[in-house]
Parts: C-alpha cells; structure tokens; sequence
C-alpha cells in the first residue's frame, strides 16, 4: 500500500507522518505539504490511499472528485466541524472521515480497516454528518430487503432514532441478548464497524430517516 498525505507543514502533519511509517514500515510514504498541482499529481499518481486535510487547499473538492474518479481510497482529515465544505466533502461519500483528535490506536485501526475494503466515520464527526444528512434528505429510497432480515431492519431504524439496546428489546418485546445480536449481525452486513456507522451507512443511502 501506497500512502499519500496531503497536509500543510506543521507539528501535526509530521506527528501523522511519523505515525504512518512506524505503523506501516513496508509502505511507501509520500507527504505533499504545499500544495502544487504538479507535485501533487506526481505523488498521487503513485498513492493507493490519499489523506487529506480538507482546509488545504480552496480547491480541495475538485482534488478529491479527481481522486476518486482515478479510483483511489481517499479519507478526509477534518480539523474544523464548522468548515463550510464539510457537507460537500461527506456527500462524496468517500472510505473514510477523521477528526483531528484521534487518538493513535483508532488512527491506525482506521487506516487497517480502509485498506481492507471498509469504511470509517470518527465517531466526533457522527452528529456533524448526522445533522448535515438530517437537513440534506428528506426521502427515503426503498431499502435492499434481501440484504437484512425484517427484524434487522425494525432493529437498524430503532437505531437511527437513538435508541439504546434496552430500549429496543422493550419497544420489540425480545431480551437484550436478542437485541445484541441483532445489531451485530447488522454491523457484519453493512460491514461497518460500530453502531453510529451503521445509522450513517443507512441515512447515506436513504434507507431509514431520523
């Protein structure tokens, strides 16, 4: 795997850069810490898995519409909830969104699961994208029955609405136990790795509403 990231010159930038090449020793590494297009380009060309500071450049969506249009893995590093092109770049729908206080082990954990296939969403960016979802669609699309079972699905939109395991196993008559593995069953489906990214995979595809 190789590995770009795409920040500006800073402490932080060289902590995620150090982190990268103690974790990933085998990959190649490349930083683009001012951003040209040549530059970039050349780099990119190069990179499996591109990390991007989404403040780096104004020009930052048409950076990752290109990325994904070459078919890279691309997550977005987010350091501001309030930054103006947050909804923009979530409905990209890109492998994966971080927030700048990630702790080292979720950092990594999350590079591991992108590379295999996954997607991750940081938690601290849950209701940020979870507002923006709730503002942006208001239709449902008819949900892939045959993906889940009818249980699963009643389980997933009681999920969406907030409601913890106890509460589900009440509002649907089953025990807790029932419940949780009902929702790890879902987790397995939807190939995601906790709850809150189960609710943001459903709302992303307009399966289930809030």
């Amino acid at each position: 795997m190789n590995i770009l990231l795409v920040k500006q010159a800073s402490l932080v930038c060289d902590g995620i850069f150090g982190l990268l090449k103690r974790h990933f020793p085998n990959s190649k590494l490349s930083l683009c810490s001012q951003y040209d297009c040549q530059e970039f380009l050349a780099y990119s060309e190069q990179a499996n898995l591109i990390i991007v500071d989404i403040k780096m450049t104004k020009e930052v969506l048409k950076v990752i519409k290109y990325l994904k249009n070459e078919g890279k893995k691309v997550i977005a590093w987010v350091e501001d909830l309030r930054d103006d092109k947050l909804p923009e770049v979530f409905k990209l729908n890109l492998n994966g969104y971080i927030y700048y206080e990630v702790d080292e082990e979720t950092f990594i954990k999350a590079i591991r699961q992108i590379c295999a296939g996954g997607l991750f969403i940081h938690e601290p960016l849950s209701n940020r994208l979870l507002d923006i979802y709730t503002k942006s669609q208001s239709e449902q699309n008819e949900p892939p029955l045959e993906l889940l079972s009818e249980r699963e699905w009643e389980v997933l939109k009681l999920l969406s609405k907030g409601y913890s395991n106890v509460k589900i196993a009440n509002e649907l008559f089953l025990s807790d136990k029932t419940v949780k593995n009902y929702v790890s069953s879902i987790l397995y489906k939807l190939d995601v790795p906790d709850r809150t990214n189960a609710v943001l995979h459903a709302l992303r595809k307009r399966w289930v509403s809030l």
